[in-house]
C-alpha cells in the first residue's frame, strides 16, 4: 500500500467516524424527543401586484425562524421541502464546524426533500439570523434566530422582531453578474 492511499483511507475513516450525528437522515424522519423542526419551503409573495416565488423558513405551526433560550441545546431537524438542494448557516451561533451550514465544508448541501439533524449547545443570548450561504439567500432564504436571555424573563416588555430583506424580480445570478461580471457557478457557491 502506498503512503498516500494509507493517509487518504485514514482521513476518510476519521471523518466518517466523527460526523455520524450530523449526516442527513432518510427523507423526512420523525423528530426525536424535544427536537424542533424547521422547514425550508417555497412560497409565493406579491410585490407591486406581481407574484414572486421565494423561499420561506418556518416551523410546522407557521412561526418564522427560531427562538431559543441562552444555554439551551440547539436540537433541530432541518427539513428541505423544496425541489432544490440548500443549507442554512446559523449566523451568530458557534456550532461545531460540521454544523455551521457552509456548503461542502465539510457536509454537502441538504438534498431536496430530505432532512438533517443538528444538536449543539447554543451559548450566549442575542438577536441573530439564519440564512443560506448560497445565492438562495437573495431569494429570501433567511429568518430571525433569537436567543433569549433568561435574566430578562421578569421584564414587562414585548418582543418585536423585524427582519429587513431586499427583493428583486431579477435573479440573484443576474444581479451579481451585473456589477462584477461574475459568471454563474453551481448553486452551492456564493
Amino acid at each position: 500500500m502506498k503512503r498516500r492511499e494509507l493517509l487518504k483511507g485514514t482521513l476518510s475513516g476519521a471523518l466518517a467516524l466523527s460526523l455520524p450525528w450530523a449526516m442527513s437522515r432518510p427523507a423526512f424522519a420523525e423528530p426525536s424527543s424535544g427536537e424542533k423542526v424547521l422547514n425550508i419551503v417555497r412560497r409565493t409573495i406579491e410585490v407591486n401586484g406581481r407574484a414572486a416565488s421565494v423561499f420561506g423558513v418556518q416551523q410546522a405551526n407557521g412561526t418564522v425562524g427560531l427562538h431559543y433560550r441562552a444555554n439551551d441545546t440547539f436540537n433541530l431537524l432541518l427539513r428541505n421541502e423544496t425541489a432544490e438542494p440548500t443549507i442554512i448557516h446559523w449566523h451568530g451561533l458557534t456550532p461545531p464546524w460540521p454544523s455551521d451550514g457552509v456548503p461542502d465544508a465539510p457536509l454537502p448541501l441538504l438534498a431536496a426533500t430530505s432532512d438533517r439533524a443538528f444538536d449543539f449547545p447554543i451559548g450566549k443570548p442575542g438577536t441573530y439570523w439564519l440564512h443560506a450561504h448560497t445565492l438562495q439567500e437573495q431569494a429570501l432564504l433567511a429568518a430571525p434566530l433569537i436567543v433569549a436571555n433568561p435574566a430578562d424573563d421578569g421584564r414587562d416588555e414585548q418582543e418585536v422582531v423585524v427582519l429587513l430583506h431586499d427583493f428583486s424580480f431579477t435573479s440573484p445570478e443576474e444581479l451579481l453578474a451585473g456589477p462584477t461580471g461574475w459568471a454563474a457557478r453551481p448553486v452551492g457557491y456564493a
